[in-house]
């Protein structure tokens, strides 16, 4: 098949199976979510209701952002993408189904290009994206989708410059690791992969002696230089400029046990991360059978380390679960799919097995992606039709609303920006343990009121995940009404 013919067919491959997913799964449509999609309108709020300029809210929103956390370039997008399109959820949807076809297809020309024939190069990029981090694909608010895109892009314009290609490939690459790393941190751990790989093009065909490494360190000086100082100065000011306390989820804790971690990792293997466990323990099997020949694989055993070991210790409180397991899935998908199914000793049965695992794992991920997705969509209706219900009911009089999303914040800054944009300010937020029922936004933020001046609540039921109490409110007075995860009450009239 000619390039350009194969092109055509990969770009319409995955054009039509993401933007397939979205809109038949009604992702797409979805509307707001109690979580992320605040963000968004408060920044229209700033620049709509407050007229504060593009450039006051994007600094305002980097600043306190680096207070916290080293991700410049994603509040410099969300302010953007704020100030084109307001709070039209569906056109920065199709923008984020966007970044993750161009991550498919560049992915699947990576694949290419570390000689992969086009089915599994497909298989390689389906297996990064496929699976519970397929959330990036709709979701709004995570930064993966566009950090994924940005890797895929440098890592094909790398390869493109390490098999002959120009010079201003190389030059383009370091620029897209760049953009990759300053929006979002755990990103910035492939920039040691992006080197290694770089010494093993040279290296895996000559040899591992000093003169070998010290010539390929030489002739590829100057990327390698560039990659270090990207890597060591963003290490440094998270480390002593941001610090890290603000990373709770991140690194080792003294003040956990061995057992604990133990214990985190084993659950993580029973859930988001179970299908990889098993049909990886399997593959992993059947390539230790040829075990001679396996000995061979070590640089190719350590390029996958280098993608999985950094990513699991960053993770290791938490570990790996939905979005989160970008990118670190590189690493499996790269030894399973570009190194294990192009292995050359493999073949005849063992080989079928190898493929048929690969196969299943993807259909089983397809799957919890098709979950997921349903459910994002049936949470995202049931929030649209409580606010648009809760709207029609309070609009243009001076009813009171009650948000009973506490103890997550999301959930209520949500409420707070999505009804003052549309014109009404009466709500109220209760807070679980203190019984208080106050503004807690804006001027008048401590302001108070019993729950004999409110006419609407609104929390989360059991069908929401975010779900954890029934509020401690006397809700006799009211009549429920049911929106999907979320539920209504309406305060009974005599009319």
């Amino acid at each position: 098949m000619s390039g350009r013919k194969e092109a055509l067919c990969v770009w319409g491959f995955f054009t039509v199976l993401v933007f397939g997913v979205i809109i038949c799964m009604g992702t797409l449509t979805s509307g707001f979510h109690l979580v992320d999609d605040w963000e968004l309108a408060k920044y229209t709020d700033r620049m709509t209701l407050e007229n504060i300029s593009l450039w006051e809210c994007m600094k305002d929103a980097v600043g306190f952002d680096l207070l916290l956390r080293f991700r410049p370039l994603y509040y410099i997008n969300r302010v953007s993408m704020a100030a084109v399109f307001g709070i039209n959820l569906k056109l920065m949807s199709v923008i984020k189904a966007a970044e993750i076809v161009i991550a498919h297809v560049a992915l699947y020309y990576c694949a290419r290009q570390m000689k992969c024939g086009m089915a599994c190069a497909a298989l390689f990029a389906l297996t990064v994206m496929v699976g519970y981090q397929s959330a990036v694909w709709w979701k709004l608010g995570p930064q993966e989708s566009y950090a994924m895109m940005m890797f895929a892009i440098g890592f094909c314009l790398l390869l493109k410059w390490l098999h002959g290609g120009a010079k201003w490939y190389a030059y383009a690459s370091v620029a897209a690791f760049f953009l990759m790393s300053i929006y979002k941190e755990p990103f910035i751990l492939l920039l040691p992969f992006v080197g290694l790989y770089i010494l093993y093009e040279d290296l895996h065909d000559r040899g591992l002696t000093v003169t070998a490494v010290r010539e390929a360190v030489k002739r590829r000086m100057p990327y390698l230089l560039a990659i270090a100082i990207i890597f060591i100065v963003e290490i440094f000011l998270i480390v002593f400029v941001i610090g890290t306390n603000n990373y709770s989820y991140v690194g080792l804790d003294k003040n956990i046990t061995l057992r604990q971690y133990v214990e985190i990792w084993h659950q993580a293997g029973h859930a988001d991360l179970k299908w990889y466990r098993r049909f990886g323990f399997v593959m992993f099997m059947i390539l230790l059978t040829y075990w001679e020949q396996s000995k061979k694989l070590l640089w190719e055993i350590a390029l996958s380390l280098a993608i999985v070991v950094p990513q699991c210790v960053a993770y290791s409180k938490t570990s790996l679960e939905e979005r989160y397991i970008l990118p670190c899935v590189l690493g499996f998908a790269y030894f399973f799919v570009v190194v294990g199914a192009n292995f050359r000793p493999l073949s005849g049965r063992r080989r079928k097995v190898y493929i048929l695992c690969l196969l299943l794992m993807l259909a089983a991920h397809g799957r919890v992606m098709l979950r997921e997705a349903h459910y994002f969509t049936y949470r995202g209706e049931s929030i649209q039709t409580m606010l648009e219900s809760t709207l029609e009911l309070v609009q243009g009089t001076d009813k009171k609303v009650l948000s009973c999303f506490a103890p997550n914040p999301e959930g209520n800054k949500t409420i707070h920006y999505w009804f003052r944009l549309h014109g009404y300010e009466e709500v109220f937020y209760w807070e679980e343990e203190t019984g208080i029922i106050e503004r807690s936004f804006g001027p008048r933020w401590d302001e108070r009121a019993t729950l004999d001046e409110i006419d609407v609540v609104v929390m989360y039921n059991r069908e929401d995940r975010h779900w954890c109490y029934e509020p401690s409110l006397d809700l006799s007075d009211f009549t429920e009404q049911k929106c999907g995860t979320i539920t209504m009450y309406v305060r009974n009239t005599d009319e």
